[in-house]
């Protein structure tokens, strides 16, 4: 039997992460249904431009709408990470607010910023205080998602209503077909990845195979290229793993010179690159020489496709073979995948640094 199949090794992952993607389908139905009834003060014409704002698993969601609807949003739209907003943001700048905790101190800056600006704004989030003091005292409208999940594996109570608010909002065109075909790719893709399908026709777990011990580099384009930092951030977090990623064509006008004389690293380096159908053809042309070129340097190169019958369909497909991918390189590397103790110490470490500038009497926030 192979390792993947065997309870003892599945058992690795003690919080049951794996186990929980199979609830993908319901969570989905919720986000959209709460999406599609929140209460939204103000019209379409209101808005002139938008900042999804969040950081890390929060963020990511905004990462697949950029790349998914670059070329169909009617007005522009940027993924913020970070503490400030942009000069140029104004009362016309739509901020959706992102936080799975409620408490990420760069999103609850950016959330204030925002009111100061009278931005039209919307929050996604569990509670904290971008529920409490946003929605309580200001009334920016809030919509609640379930508490007590690690934020990565919260991607579709976070991407899901984005999606529906935006098409709300016009910023997107409407999403109901979209939206349908997606609701297939989760339930087609949970019985493909899932732990009850055995590693012979399972293809999550012969990619965690074939990328076990190895460093995975993944390379995205155009509506992919989100996707690939997804991949290489659930590798981060849940493996416990080096990973990075890059996306085409600017990847050929720097990073393909790095392989020329990659030497150990190669040996280690496994490539991961995601394709879609919808793909520029100049962006197919360069995936084929990009794979052709660094094939020798590398310990292989492997081309993954999404399933489905919508940009979006495809994409959460990729997605949840990548969550599932990671999660089996965690059992396979012997790792519990939940916990992220790295990040535990930083922002033990930062808040220790912030009491300490506030004793000293420094100006300045963290």
């Amino acid at each position: 039997m192979a390792e993947l199949d065997l309870p003892e090794v599945l058992a690795v992952d003690r919080a049951g992460l794996i186990d929980g993607l199979a609830s993908s389908a319901d969570i989905f139905d919720a986000a959209r249904a709460g999406a599609e009834a929140l209460d939204i003060p103000f019209a379409p014409d209101a808005i002139g431009n938008v900042l999804i704002c969040g950081m890390g698993g929060s963020a990511v969601a905004g990462d697949l709408i950029a790349s998914l609807y670059y070329e169909r949003t009617r007005v522009p739209l940027l993924v913020h990470r970070g503490y400030y907003l942009p000069g140029w943001a104004d009362d016309r700048t739509l901020a959706v607010l992102m936080s799975y905790s409620g408490e990420t101190e760069e999103t609850l800056t950016a959330a204030m910023q925002a009111l100061e600006r009278e931005s039209p704004a919307v929050a996604i989030t569990s509670g904290g205080k971008l529920d409490t003091w946003y929605n309580g005292k200001h009334g920016v409208p809030v919509l609640p998602i379930p508490p007590g999940l690690q934020p990565r594996m919260a991607l579709l109570h976070m991407l899901i209503p984005a999606v529906v608010i935006l098409a709300r909002l016009g910023v997107i065109p409407p999403q109901d077909q979209e939206l349908d075909a997606a609701r297939d790719a989760i339930a087609a893709a949970i019985d493909a990845y899932g732990p009850d399908r055995p590693t012979e026709a399972n293809p999550a777990k012969q990619l965690a195979e074939r990328l076990h011990d190895r460093v995975p580099v993944v390379y995205g384009a155009e509506v992919t290229a989100g996707i690939a930092f997804r991949w290489k951030c659930q590798f981060n977090e849940n493996a416990k793993q080096p990973a990075f990623w890059a996306a085409l064509p600017e990847m050929n006008h720097n990073e393909i010179v790095g392989w020329e004389d990659a030497r150990e690293f190669g040996d280690l380096a496994r490539i991961v690159m995601l394709r879609d159908p919808r793909q520029h053809r100049q962006v197919e042309r360069r995936m084929a020489l990009t794979r052709e070129i660094i094939s020798p340097r590398v310990s292989g190169v492997l081309t993954i496709e999404g399933e489905g019958e919508s940009p979006l369909a495809r994409a959460i497909d990729l997605v949840l073979l990548g969550d599932y991918v990671s999660l089996y390189a965690a059992c396979l590397r012997r790792v519990d995948p939940e916990p992220v103790e790295s990040i535990g110490v930083l922002k033990a470490g930062l808040a220790t640094t912030g009491n300490q500038r506030l004793r000293a009497g420094e100006s300045g926030s963290i």
